[in-house]
């Protein structure tokens, strides 16, 4: 039996590679659009004479705790987040959820979460960069 042997361009290699990094950065990038929502733990609620709940959105940020932290992405993606026993105060004023180093981390998280939009992008900067590898573009006046 004959071996055969596949040979690949290291042109084509750099590219996966070179496109793989931007695609990272880019989709790290747009993470930083996303937005973080809250919901209050509002652990007695008013009920009225018909058994509903009624929510007149007034509460106390400084007492009242989060019900439930969620992360949505420029994407779409929503991501449940951790509360840890946090107070809505400390979502709305500087706390440490505000710094960048809490918050890298969850953008960092977010793009693996949106792992479809990281390789659609990953294969469009592949193709984009063996394009302008094969050709060259000159411009004359």
């Amino acid at each position: 039996m004959e071996k055969k042997t596949i040979n690949i361009n290291h042109n084509v290699l750099d590219s996966i590679i070179l496109g793989f990094t931007f695609a990272l950065l880019t989709v790290f990038i747009i993470e930083h659009f996303s937005t973080f929502s809250y919901i209050p733990n509002l652990s007695n609620p008013v009920i009225d004479y018909g058994h509903k709940i009624i929510l007149n959105g007034e509460y106390d940020t400084r007492t009242t705790p989060v019900g439930a932290l969620y992360q949505i992405t420029p994407f779409g993606t929503r991501i449940d987040l951790p509360t840890n026993g946090m107070m809505c105060s400390e979502l709305l004023y500087d706390s440490d959820f505000k710094r960048y180093s809490n918050k890298g981390v969850l953008y960092l998280k977010a793009v693996f979460s949106d792992y479809k939009f990281l390789i659609l992008i990953w294969i469009i900067y592949i193709c984009i960069i063996l394009l302008f590898k094969r050709y060259r573009l000159k411009l004359s006046a």
